[in-house]
């Protein structure tokens, strides 16, 4: 029922905010808790996990699948370096850069933001367990994705890839596009950000919230202060007022970026933030579609399960891209964007 959701939604965000309140600020004890991987058994019946290395130069990098179960299985060997789905199979891959704030959590602990998302496309998701601050720079990161892109590039030249990321991994996302600006590598189809954190500038309790609404705090589940502790571990020696720090004070112009989405929750800390984002990349040409969900916070994805306004949000997305309805039973019907607002969603396009 909507009012056993609507427990189940403040206990999951009340539960995030605990832990966050309650933990340790240090890095290392906090991945011990957020690099977790969420065990397969609790996703949905209609997504799978597969996964993939490759040797860069950065290292061996892993890549998590997250496929519909309609796709094939990868094809070689768990040990062997060549595992690739069946050419000509897959149409769709998001490249995904997972979030947790630059310096947490792992593709595997975000799963229950990429699950609802291969399901909701019809589409691959390749998530990168990029290199991490504050062991290595923004930069690291950044140039593991792009290694998982060339691959993608390579390995599937027929198939639409769309770059993706939440939360930090949305800021990695649109430094991945602003590089792309004259780099003689093709642009992805799309990009979607969700909740993009894309101003970590600032200093003391300040870092990581400028343009922020602190009266979010209270329902959003980030602590102020541990925004502020992780924004400055996570740009270590980096100006903090640049691309890759902070896509947000990017130069020049945006107009060859591809199409963007942009969704975030309307109750979150980065609220006012991320929209300024949006008021920013707009002026200078990028072309943003934005969705506030009414009632959601960070990452409102995560909470697709039991927020209905949330959940709401991925046919719309789906839509955006042009997705086709997914191929599994029970998936929510794509409604249009005026119906989606008498649901929670308030659509805007910049």
């Amino acid at each position: 029922s909507s009012e056993e959701n609507e427990l189940l939604y403040s206990l999951a965000a009340g539960s995030l905010r605990l832990g966050g309140l309650c933990t340790p600020r240090n890095v290392w004890l906090m991945r011990y808790v957020c690099d977790s991987k969420v065990p397969t058994f609790l996703l949905q019946d209609h997504v799978k996990v597969e996964e993939e290395t490759l040797e860069t130069p950065g290292g061996p990098l892993k890549l998590e699948w997250v496929l519909p179960t309609w796709l094939p299985d990868f094809r070689g060997s768990p040990s062997s370096d060549a595992r690739t789905l069946p050419k000509g199979m897959v149409r769709r891959i998001m490249l995904y850069m997972h979030g947790g704030a630059f310096v947490l959590c792992t593709p595997g602990s975000l799963r229950g933001c990429t699950a609802p998302l291969a399901h909701a496309l019809d589409a691959a998701l390749v998530v990168p367990e990029y290199r991490r601050p504050p062991e290595h720079s923004i930069h690291a990161a950044i140039e593991d994705g792009f290694a998982a892109y060339g691959h993608l590039l390579r390995e599937y030249p027929e198939a639409e890839i769309i770059l993706g990321g939440e939360s930090a991994g949305g800021s990695l996302a649109a430094a991945m596009l602003v590089a792309l600006r004259g780099s003689p590598l093709p642009m992805p189809a799309g990009a979607f950000l969700m909740s993009p954190w894309t101003d970590i500038s600032g200093e003391g309790p300040e870092a990581g919230l400028a343009h922020t609404r602190p009266m979010k705090d209270t329902r959003d589940y980030l602590p102020l202060d541990l925004i502020a502790f992780i924004a400055q571990h996570a740009r270590g020696d980096l100006p903090p007022c640049e691309v890759p720090a902070s896509p947000v004070y990017v130069e020049g112009s945006l107009a060859e970026l591809p199409p963007i989405f942009v969704l975030y929750g309307l109750d979150e800390v980065l609220c006012g933030q991320i929209e300024h984002f949006i008021e920013v990349w707009s002026a200078k040409g990028a072309n943003i579609q934005h969705l506030g969900v009414r009632g959601g916070i960070h990452a409102p994805v995560l909470f697709s399960f039991c927020h209905a306004p949330s959940r709401d949000s991925l046919p719309v997305l789906a839509r955006f891209f042009g997705a086709p309805a997914p191929r599994t039973l029970g998936c929510t019907p794509c409604a249009e964007v005026g119906e989606g607002e008498e649901k929670g969603l308030v659509a805007n396009a910049v």
